[in-house]
């Protein structure tokens, strides 16, 4: 379920349409979890529900927020004839990395709610 995609594989990001710019590197896979709902003050667990996240990690070389925003209702990435589009997305992480000879790399952490694969 994992994916890396690395510059020169000729990937295309877009948010809510918009193409996003200076991506060196795409990561996108998949989390799981339990979400258990427990009885007020006595902490006995009633209910457990699976809970499925998308995630994608942007590595970008330009400040991401002009063309990204918080919260891109849609997140797609076209590769060759494959478009993986993540949907109900939230930014999770934002880290930035000054490297030497005052480069600047960003990487920025999505959720989403829904992922659909289409061919283009």
């Amino acid at each position: 379920m994992n994916a890396t995609y690395l510059k020169g594989d000729d990937v295309t990001v877009t948010a809510d349409g918009s193409v996003i710019g200076g991506v060196l590197g795409v990561e996108c896979g998949r989390r799981n979890s339990v979400e258990k709902i427990e009885e007020y003050l006595t902490d006995v667990p009633v209910a457990q529900f699976p809970k499925t996240v998308y995630y994608v990690t942007l590595r970008l070389q330009a400040q991401p927020y002009a063309t990204l925003g918080f919260v891109p209702a849609e997140v797609s990435l076209i590769c060759g004839s494959c478009r993986v589009s993540y949907t109900d997305c939230c930014v999770e992480h934002v880290k930035c990395e000054i490297l030497p000879h005052a480069a600047v790399e960003y990487t920025v952490t999505l959720t989403a709610g829904e992922r659909s694969v289409e061919n283009v």
